[in-house]
């Protein structure tokens, strides 16, 4: 994976916690930031798929209703 050398500005404050979460995980700063970003993202995804399920659930419902006796014929019985 391809990396980028960047320089941020943090307060104090949130610059000492980093450098201590980074210490207690054994981890690099650099890595805990990525790791940290790389969630946001994950959520933020899992947040937008939530939406769009939803978005679409009236729709696969009518859809499903009107499909079921269909389905129900060509599936095979025990």
């Amino acid at each position: 994976m391809a990396t980028e050398r960047l320089t941020i500005t943090l307060p104090d404050r949130l610059a000492a916690d980093l450098k201590k979460r980074a210490k207690a995980r054994k981890k690099p700063v650099s890595k805990l930031i990525a790791e940290a970003l790389e969630a946001e993202r994950e959520r933020a995804l899992r947040e937008r798929l939530v939406e769009g399920y939803k978005a679409n659930s009236e729709e696969n419902r009518r859809l499903a209703e009107e499909w079921w006796p269909i389905s129900a014929e060509t599936w095979p019985r025990d």
